[in-house]
């Protein structure tokens, strides 16, 4: 089962959990998953039908172009990567 690891600042959407397991062929499936066990965090995943801005995924370590439709295998990790704000 893929794992999706959450980012520190999305953590308070998920009482502090840093990864979970959940079924997915791809990258928009375990966003789906997720959505199930943590509602408010698909909203800063996805807008639009898209990654949200300043989103990135990472799939396996390596930063993937195809987004949510980036395939899966069984054990792979998921990383999304807020942008970094500068100032």
């Amino acid at each position: 089962m893929p794992i999706a690891w959450i980012p520190h600042p999305m953590r308070e959407m998920t009482g502090g959990t840093e990864k979970v397991a959940v079924n997915g062929a791809n990258v928009r499936e375990v966003i789906q998953a997720l959505e199930s066990l943590y509602p408010n965090l698909v909203g800063l995943l996805i807008k639009n039908d898209q990654l949200g801005k300043g989103i990135a995924v990472a799939v396996d370590g390596r930063i993937v172009r195809r987004g949510l439709y980036e395939p899966l295998q069984s054990d792979s990790e998921i990383h999304f990567i807020p942008a970094l704000g500068a100032g």
